[in-house]
């Protein structure tokens, strides 16, 4: 385990236990995760350029002491983003749910880069646990989409309702409708390859969905 307070440069708080707390906090995770999440918040950074620098990330979690991937230095639990420019994310308001419909793309933005780096990502679609943070943990690499996969269904069924009004229930089942909207949004964001079988194609596919969602702009 390596202990850190910032990633890559950006301080990382705690709002758990008092909100707008910008005392720096000891986190630990394993030296390879923490490797990951630099190459994530670059991501991050570069997908949402517009926004000016992320002045700091909100967390309630990387390693704890409890079973899975946590308790194995391998996880993250994302609460709130803030930039220079102004712009916030935060899960931790349950962004998902917002009744703006730029702030759910851009919640769904922030989900994308997540589901770049990691396997899982576990958000407010997902089940009631996570309403109020994104997990991401390093569980099942490589990265692709992959359709039994209730996290991934959910994830793709409100991106496209939110980007293209596909009006599909999420619900976790891939579909019919579900793959005919997939392949829509594939087609719209320019996005080639099976992101079913190539981490590439994902990662390009999810690149492509979180500019539009940073920018608010419909597929």
């Amino acid at each position: 385990m390596i202990t850190f307070q910032r990633i890559d440069g950006t301080p990382v708080y705690y709002w758990r236990s008092g909100r707008g707390n910008t005392t720096l906090r000891n986190w630990q995770a394993t030296q390879a995760f923490y490797d990951s999440l630099v190459l994530w918040i670059r991501d991050l950074r570069s997908l949402s350029s517009g926004y000016g620098s992320i002045t700091y990330l909100v967390s309630a979690g990387f390693y704890v002491n409890k079973p899975g991937e946590h308790g194995s230095g391998t996880a993250m639990d994302l609460d709130h983003v803030r930039w220079s420019g102004g712009q916030v994310s935060s899960p931790l308001d349950r962004d998902h749910a917002s009744g703006t419909l730029a702030v759910r793309r851009r919640y769904l933005a922030v989900d994308a880069v997540c589901r770049r780096r990691f396997r899982y990502a576990l958000d407010g679609w997902y089940n009631a646990a996570h309403e109020d943070h994104i997990h991401s943990d390093f569980g099942g690499l490589p990265v692709r989409c992959v359709t039994g996969s209730e996290s991934d269904t959910k994830f793709v069924q409100a991106l496209c309702n939110n980007f293209m009004s596909s009006g599909l229930v999420v619900d976790g089942i891939w579909g019919p409708k579900t793959q005919s909207a997939f392949n829509t949004a594939k087609s719209r964001l320019g996005t080639t390859g099976d992101p079913h079988t190539s981490s590439a194609a994902w990662q390009s596919f999810l690149s492509a969905a979180a500019r539009r969602g940073f920018a608010n702009q419909a597929f």
